[in-house]
């Protein structure tokens, strides 16, 4: 897969998540925050669960009808057969202790983004959690030694200053909130780094159910201790049903399958244009407008999404040009 392909479903994703706002906020209005990401996130690890288990008849079957009349008793199929196997089992360890770091960084996320919001106001959250989107080059470069493009470090600059110009009012003050939104920010660019290392170490489906789990275990502990009696309501059910399965399922599974393909910033830059499509969708369910500062900010954030592009989609196009027996 490309890198240019790779970065398109993570678009997708991106919008999908900006969809989320308005159901999310609607929904709200009638359940507690922890409850109902404790549901939503039970919702997409029951979704991905299935998914193994019909993946795996699937599989099974193939194999089967495959299988009948083709074994090979040669000499050393046993030892063959048992190397295998351990090589296996040492994949699926590191994959699981790697879901389980991840999981437990992205609980975090969720978590201090939720206690903070009680406090700070929407727009100025949107912004510190965005910066996240600086902290993932500056992370790639201190741990991983992999220092960002230009193309790249010019479309931060960009989505930065659109994410202040959209989500900043002035004046600007650092209150208590202010620091759980910013541990807030660090989880989901640490996030964004764990999933690009560990996706690569075995089978994505399982990496992104891991990660639901533990986000549901960790909800539903924390809603036990905060929010005590636990009620969900009916109206609620149709955005648990759409964030757990379409906005968390199927967005984590694309993430951990698609994201060794490209790299953790460019990922952190197209996830920057959340609030852009969060925007957009409430014009066109709620009928909300953005102000003339508001649009401002999505069009910097768009222009360095698109700026971080150049370089992938050149490197695509000399790619095709140089292909054995072409003219290239």
């Amino acid at each position: 897969m490309s890198q240019v392909v790779a970065d398109l479903l993570l678009l997708l994703i991106t919008i999908i998540w900006g969809t989320t706002f308005v159901i999310v906020k609607e929904a709200t209005v009638s359940i507690k925050p922890f409850t109902f990401l404790a549901v939503r996130f039970f919702v997409g690890s029951f979704a991905l669960l299935f998914w193994l288990a019909l993946r795996r008849m699937w599989r099974s079957n193939r194999t089967r009808g495959e299988a009948d009349g083709h074994f090979d008793h040669a000499a050393g199929g046993v030892s063959d057969a048992v190397g295998g196997a351990l090589d296996c089992f040492r994949t699926r360890k590191v994959l699981v202790n790697g879901a389980v770091i991840t999981g437990v960084t992205l609980f975090l996320a969720y978590a201090t983004q939720t206690i903070g919001l009680l406090t700070v106001a929407a727009g100025k959250a949107a912004f510190i959690t965005g910066l996240s989107v600086v902290l993932v080059p500056v992370g790639s470069a201190v741990l991983l030694r992999v220092v960002p493009e230009i193309n790249a470090a010019i479309g931060v600059f960009l989505a930065t200053i659109g994410l202040g110009v959209m989500s900043l009012t002035l004046p600007f003050r650092v209150e208590t909130g202010d620091v759980l939104i910013f541990l807030c920010a660090i989880g989901f660019a640490a996030h964004i780094l764990l999933v690009g290392i560990h996706s690569k170490h075995g089978d994505p489906a399982i990496f992104a159910t891991i990660q639901l789990m533990i986000v549901a275990v960790g909800s539903l502990v924390a809603a036990l201790c905060l929010e005590q009696p636990l009620v969900v309501p009916r109206e609620a059910w149709g955005a648990i049903i759409y964030t757990g399965i379409v906005a968390t399922a199927v967005t984590v599974l694309v993430q951990s399958t698609v994201q060794k393909y490209t790299s953790a910033t460019h990922a952190a830059l197209i996830y920057s244009a959340e609030p852009v499509f969060a925007a957009f969708f409430g014009w066109l369910m709620l009928g909300e407008v953005l102000s003339p500062r508001e649009a401002v900010g999505a069009v910097l954030i768009l222009a360095g999404m698109l700026v971080s592009e150049i370089a992938p989609w050149k490197r695509q196009q000399l790619g095709e040009q140089t292909v054995p027996g072409g003219e290239g």
